[in-house]
């Protein structure tokens, strides 16, 4: 009897303790627009992983908080929970790394990215330093010789996320072709699954369009996307994806009017990458057959053929695999929403925690 009221009240006192050390958030709350989501990202160019997101809308800010796993032990490392935080109101951007609990601050159009400085000065350096031959450089010339892309609605319906979703899909097939007449294929395929608007995704987009708007007044042609689009072009890939209602602008390109062919919400998207090389290609060269060395005994002669024998049949097992390979989609995403809705939600989303250390500020 004793060992059980001791018991007890040991979980009474982890009970007071763990409510104790609860952290109440106090910062007022405001209607908002709350998207969860969950994505899987693998491919030949991408290591299997998966995650989680959720986004939080007001007109005049947005935190995007993504946490996701990587399949392999060995890129744990990688693991991440992150938040990007939009602060339009203050024309700041806020990288927040929980992990480290630390953060970055930025313009609203977004972080610097050393790579692209270092790449940018490499190419304003002196015509006697070498530089990096990309696709276009004389050495492999190429040039578009097929752009073709199609919308189809295939009559295939579904239920995700309790809600009746029907099936579009988008191919599009882009190649190259370079001075030999090689040509690099490449297939982006995406599949949609949408549902016929509810109240809550109507309300949903009417904040995101606000918001939408408000980040492009803010920065204005400092997004690259706007720079390459406009701000219409940058609505129309908004809509792509689900985040604000399609607009009837008459400036979209025909690739953008092809894309308005899928109707409702997308509460689910499937995009893969395939990619078939052959232009720019290096030739191998040609394998030497092995040879018997008369002047070597018997027992060395059968050894270095068979094992020549082996290598070149190992090599052209290889090269195979590496066919079979290229056969799979370099990048694979899916995105699949599984609720859209609007909550009270604490100013403190959309702020950086407490005693997070500041790393730069650009």
């Amino acid at each position: 009897m004793k060992l059980q009221q001791i018991y007890l009240a040991l979980m009474a006192t982890g009970l007071i303790t763990a409510c104790a050390n609860t952290a109440v958030d106090n910062t007022p709350q405001h209607p908002t627009s709350v998207l969860t989501a969950k994505y899987t990202l693998n491919g030949l160019y991408i290591p299997d992983h998966q995650g989680v997101q959720t986004v939080y809308t007001q007109a005049d800010k947005r935190t995007i908080h993504e946490k996701a796993e990587f399949d392999s032990f060995y890129m744990a490392w990688a693991n991440y929970d992150t938040s990007v935080v939009f602060r339009i109101d203050q024309n700041l951007l806020l990288n927040i790394d929980h992990e480290d609990e630390s953060y970055l601050e930025c313009p609203l159009a977004g972080c610097k990215n050393p790579l692209e400085e270092y790449m940018a000065k490499v190419e304003e350096s002196p015509e006697e330093e070498e530089e990096y031959e990309s696709y276009e450089d004389k050495s492999c010339q190429v040039s578009v010789v097929e752009n073709n892309y199609e919308v189809n609605k295939t009559g295939q319906q579904r239920s995700i996320s309790g809600l009746p979703t029907e099936e579009y899909t988008l191919t599009w097939t882009l190649s190259f072709e370079d001075e030999k007449g090689k040509k690099d294929t490449n297939l982006i395929q995406f599949i949609f699954w949408t549902t016929t608007p509810n109240a809550e995704i109507k309300k949903a987009w009417k904040v995101h369009q606000t918001a939408t708007d408000n980040y492009l007044d803010a920065v204005g042609d400092n997004n690259a996307i706007v720079r390459l689009l406009g701000k219409e072009g940058y609505k129309a890939i908004s809509s792509f994806t689900g985040d604000i209602e399609k607009t009837d602008s008459e400036a979209l390109s025909e690739f953008v009017a092809e894309l308005n062919k899928i109707q409702g919400y997308p509460l689910s998207i499937k995009f893969e990458w395939f990619q078939d090389n052959k232009a720019c290609a290096e030739v191998k060269p040609k394998k030497e057959s092995a040879k018997l060395d008369l002047n070597a005994d018997l027992a060395d002669t059968a050894t270095n053929f068979l094992g020549g024998l082996l290598k070149d049949e190992a090599e052209k097992n290889a090269d195979k695999v590496i066919a079979e390979w290229m056969k799979d989609a370099r990048v694979r995403y899916i995105y699949d929403v599984t609720s859209v809705s609007e909550k009270m939600i604490n100013d403190s989303k959309f702020e950086v925690p407490a005693n997070y250390k500041l790393i730069d500020r650009q």
